[in-house]
């Protein structure tokens, strides 16, 4: 006899139905299971993202995972937690890189605009003009003691890093660490004087 107090999920039945078939060949009954769970998985995964214009692509990947996974999934034991399990896990992965990759961009932003003032990069960099130039030499003569000699022999002197540590009795990661100061340094700098600001 059915137990009164239950009443058995409509949307999970014509899923776990639309999965079997899947599972038995039917590869387009999977359709079903798309269109069933799609608006739910926007839900989840819009709550991670930090930029909703990830947002059908993540959901598209989580279609794509849980499909290949058919065989983990246990009837029954209700599907939209389950996929919705893997969605979010996938937002989770996607907003780890966005954020990775934003920090990135901001950290070396200003970096990148002083590379292309002393004639590092090929490319020019966008906001970079003439005072900012001017400026930016200005600001290197302001350095003090080993950063500004370090500066002044990989950019002026297109010295490399090994040759610079030698000099000062160092090895290549602490002229590289050098030369990650300096540039913060000259990034500040060139704010005070001409508002350059990191990419965001």
């Amino acid at each position: 006899m059915n137990d009164p107090a239950f009443t058995p999920d409509p949307l999970q039945a014509r899923i776990d139905e639309a999965v079997a078939r899947v599972r038995g060949g039917e590869r387009d009954a999977y359709r079903a299971v798309i269109e069933a769970c799609e608006t739910r998985l926007r839900l989840v995964v819009a709550g991670v993202l930090p930029d909703s214009s990830l947002v059908e692509d993540v959901v598209q990947q989580a279609f794509v995972l849980a499909y290949t996974k058919l065989d983990q999934y246990q009837v029954g034991t209700g599907f939209i937690a389950w996929i919705a399990t893997i969605a979010r896990y996938e937002a989770l992965n996607e907003r780890r890189r966005w954020l990775s990759e934003r920090a990135m961009r901001k950290r070396y932003g200003a970096e990148l605009r002083i590379e292309q003032a002393l004639g590092t990069t090929p490319e020019p960099v966008e906001g970079l003009e003439g005072a900012t130039v001017a400026g930016l030499h200005a600001c290197i003569e302001a350095l003090q003691g080993r950063a500004a000699a370090v500066v002044r022999a990989h950019y002026f002197d297109n010295r490399d890093n090994e040759a610079i540590a030698a000099e000062h009795g160092r090895n290549a990661a602490w002229v590289r660490l050098v030369l990650h100061r300096a540039r913060s340094a000259l990034a500040d700098c060139l704010k005070l004087k001409h508002g350059v600001r990191c990419a965001d």
